[in-house]
């Protein structure tokens, strides 16, 4: 038994809303017991990775949308900053268990990366000058500020890293089709 503390009432009035539409019954319970199948069924499934390769080598496929699906669509892609065609990509890809970043994402991830980078570009200064004090100190052991300075050197390193491996991860489509912008044809 899987009990959730904290849901607010009209939350559990729209679980059990999209339940009635879903199932025909306002079951609240049944609709979270299908939606962790759901989940867990997904998260089971390991795809390997889209490689650059497969990103390029892609093929045209014609979808057909009711003109109000397709506005939200676009309202969606402009909202995350994304070609409308990258944007259904990327949701198709999700669902396929390759999620792809979308435009504001990779922005908001690269300036942070940028930002973390300059944070370990000022704490080497800062350690260069604590390391030119401790020597001229005649200090042969390090002191604890100095060991504090290199751990956290080494945060923002494995931090940054991990950022990047995430971009290149998310990004492979992206990357692939000239940055999820549209194409101008050339005249």
């Amino acid at each position: 038994m899987l009990r959730v503390d904290g849901v607010p009432s009209e939350t559990k009035k729209q679980l059990q809303e999209a339940a009635k539409r879903l199932y025909g019954k306002a079951n609240a319970s049944l609709l979270v017991r299908s939606l962790i199948a759901s989940h867990l069924s997904e998260s089971e499934v390991v795809a390997s990775p889209i490689t650059a390769a497969d990103a390029g080598d892609t093929v045209r496929v014609e979808l057909r949308l009711p003109r109000v699906a397709l506005e939200k669509v676009n309202d969606l892609a402009e909202g995350r900053f994304s070609a409308r065609n990258y944007y259904l990509t990327s949701v198709i890809l999700a669902h396929l268990g390759q999620p792809q970043l979308h435009g504001d994402e990779i922005e908001v991830l690269r300036r942070s990366n940028y930002e973390m980078a300059k944070v370990g570009t000022n704490l080497n200064q800062i350690a260069k000058a604590f390391n030119t004090l401790v020597k001229m100190r005649g200090d042969e052991k390090l002191p604890e500020v100095g060991k504090k300075i290199a751990s956290l050197r080494r945060e923002i390193t494995e931090h940054t890293g991990k950022v990047l491996r995430v971009l290149e991860f998310g990004t492979t489509v992206w990357e692939a089709n000239g940055r999820g912008q549209r194409q101008r044809k050339r005249k």
